[in-house]
């Protein structure tokens, strides 16, 4: 499903369930192919492996191939350039670092009830006053809502992700590039550089 270096896996299906939340918009693909561009909610202790929730537009013609069906969800986090100045090797060539995570999973259609109850979820989610938000959605307004859009129910039957963050570099190498993304003023590069703090990954950080 994904070409990864057994030393760029994430190291356990709790960190690839933390990636997904925090990175949490999705691509869903499926065949004959087709994709659309979603936000997810993540139920980790549903099922084996977590069981993704989404919800489409009824006017977005893909929700019609996708119950029982499988599907493919891709996972996008920071990413940048990395350029071979940065590092301190006498020999080095231009890259993309990068992490990412994806899901194989089996789709199903939801009704209009359990739709909305985990659209509610997902409001709470990324919504600091959820009441002060729900003012803006009434019952009946809600019920209109239902009526354009349809949920999806992925149950999650397999995992894999990527960290390519520059972790098989020597410590100097590793140093220099992420002095390099911190001090970037492009908010990617921050972002990436963040990443691999906060994983102690690619940073020169043991």
């Amino acid at each position: 499903m994904l070409y990864c270096p057994p030393n760029m896996a994430f190291p356990d299906k709790a960190s690839l369930h933390d990636f997904i939340a925090q990175h949490s918009f999705g691509c869903l693909i499926s065949t004959p192919f087709f994709c659309s561009h979603l936000p997810w909610l993540l139920q980790r202790d549903a099922a084996e492996h977590g069981v993704l929730y989404g919800h489409i537009a009824r006017q977005n013609p893909h929700w019609r191939q996708l119950n029982q069906q499988p599907v493919l969800i891709t996972f996008s986090g920071p990413h940048a350039y990395i350029s071979p100045c940065w590092y301190q090797s006498d020999q080095a060539v231009p890259t993309w670092n990068y992490a990412v995570a994806q899901v194989l999973g089996q789709a199903e259609l939801l009704d209009d009830a359990t739709t909305m109850a985990h659209l509610a979820q997902q409001v709470a989610k990324y919504e600091p006053d959820v009441a002060a938000a729900m003012v803006k959605m009434p019952h009946p307004y809600q019920q209109k809502l239902a009526a354009g859009i349809v949920g999806v129910k992925v149950t999650i039957t397999e995992l894999s992700g990527k960290l390519k963050l520059g972790q098989h570099r020597s410590v100097a190498d590793q140093q220099g590039v992420f002095a390099a993304l911190s001090n970037s003023p492009q908010p990617a590069a921050q972002a990436l550089a963040a990443l691999m703090q906060q994983l102690q990954l690619g940073a020169g950080v043991s």
